[in-house]
């Protein structure tokens, strides 16, 4: 695998240039993925690692509608004094936020958003997946490279959660999709309960690595969440929640689809 450390200045950066980045590339196992956030980690300590996964291209487009719609680049007067020069053109701010000084607001009006979010509130959203949808997750669990497409970005957000990072590169603009406050609840939840830290976000998947695979009490765990996060109905439940059980029993990683 090839791993090049960008800075924070590169065409086409996620974060449009509020995080620095990495580029990874030639991936041919998955562990590679996640030996290259580790080393993120430890190159850049009080970050977080926040991976592209599924079509870059779309989930840039669609993340900057999501910034948009949920005022994450909204500024005071006091954030404005504070910021540097290269913020402002004629003495005018330039309305958008491209450098890592004002990452820092987007953290805060990113914690303002979220604070009330719940898993709840995500499952109530009334995502579904249907048969198809559910053979596509199946496949990815078995075969996860499948789900990337190379080269990746891999943002470093100085965030202290996991869940946190999406500040960088929220994702969920569609009404009938989860949206950025969704996905962090949905996040979260999983970090809490089951040990899962958020490592990426596609244009329609979320990624989740825990530090050891997970066993058969973890893997019954999860797939009872995932039938609530797509509010499967009681006639489904039992043979899906077994389905979705062995495809995460015994694996390290989680990935979850956010769009309908």
């Amino acid at each position: 695998m090839d791993m090049q450390f960008c800075g924070n200045a590169t065409p086409g950066n996620p974060s449009e240039g509020l995080c620095d980045e990495y580029r990874l590339s030639t991936m041919t196992h998955i562990d590679e993925l996640f030996a290259a956030c580790a080393q993120i980690l430890a190159r850049h300590p009080g970050c977080r690692p926040l991976v592209s996964l599924d079509d870059l291209p779309q989930a840039r487009y669609t993340s900057g509608h999501a910034r948009q719609s949920i005022d994450l680049d909204q500024v005071t007067e006091l954030d404005l004094a504070g910021l540097p020069p290269e913020c402002f053109e004629d003495g005018e701010y330039v309305g958008f936020m491209t450098t890592k000084a004002e990452f820092p607001i987007c953290v805060r009006n990113f914690a303002a958003l979220t604070a009330g979010a719940s898993f709840s509130d995500a499952c109530s959203h009334g995502l579904t997946l249907d048969a198809e949808g559910l053979a596509e997750w199946v496949g990815y669990q078995q075969e996860p490279l499948a789900l990337l497409d190379q080269p990746l970005s891999a943002l470093v957000v100085p965030v202290a959660q996991a869940c946190e990072a999406l500040a960088a590169f929220p994702n969920g603009y569609f009404s009938c999709d989860l949206g950025p406050v969704h996905n962090f609840a949905v996040a979260r939840h999983l970090a809490q309960r089951h040990g899962y830290q958020l490592i990426g976000v596609g244009a329609a998947y979320l990624g989740f690595l825990r530090a050891t695979a997970a066993d058969p009490e973890t893997a019954r765990a999860v797939a009872a969440d995932f039938c609530a996060l797509y509010n499967v109905t009681d006639e489904q439940r039992e043979g899906l929640a077994d389905t979705v059980a062995q495809a995460v029993l015994g694996r390290t990683y989680l990935w979850l689809r956010y769009v309908e």
